[in-house]
């Protein structure tokens, strides 16, 4: 396991925020190309592209993350177990599933990898694994210089526009700007 490449599991949420401006592409040279997805990721993906009208995002992902890890079948008890903990009353049956199954793949294999989510439930779930989402990738890309600040305003304004809520740290465009320059 030591010796395996740190792998960067993601999940709906910031594939969808980077999509908007067009930036997923940046996620492949940014995390080494070490990226994956599951079977349910690219389901939830493909009813998000529908849902909020982001024509492409599958398209993108598809590019970026290749053929999604689909759960061997003696893992669908514990990603359905660990989906019902996640849950609510009322919540749709499909929901948490895709993070229930990349938080179950990663454990049950023994993988080492981050889990690349905005999700803050889900990153609790997900204890001890590491967890990194939209806001720290967007940083680390600007500091590698592969994301100009006019497209990582980009991203903040379409996360807003779209009723996003940023981090109280970049509430406004101005804190955000001051951040990221």
């Amino acid at each position: 396991m030591t010796d395996a490449p740190l792998l960067f599991f993601h999940d709906t949420s910031v594939l969808v925020n980077f999509h908007r401006p067009g930036l997923i592409p940046v996620l492949g040279p940014l995390l080494r190309e070490n990226v994956r997805w599951t079977g349910s990721i690219r389901t939830e993906c493909a009813r998000k592209e529908q849902q909020l009208e982001l024509p492409g995002l599958v398209d993108a992902a598809d590019r970026l993350l290749g053929e999604p890890l689909l759960p061997e079948p003696s893992e669908h008890l514990s990603i359905r177990q660990l989906r019902r903990q996640m849950a609510s009353p009322g919540d749709h049956p499909q929901q948490h599933l895709g993070e229930a199954e990349s938080i179950t793949l990663i454990q049950k294999r023994r993988l080492r990898a981050v889990f690349v989510t905005d999700d803050r439930a889900a990153m609790s779930w997900a204890k001890p694994i590491e967890c990194v989402g939209t806001w720290r990738l967007l940083r680390l890309a600007r500091r590698r210089g592969l994301v100009t600040m006019e497209e990582a305003k980009a991203l903040w304004q379409e996360f807003v526009g779209a009723g996003g809520t940023p981090p109280s740290t970049i509430r406004t465009l101005s804190q955000f700007v001051a951040t990221y320059e």
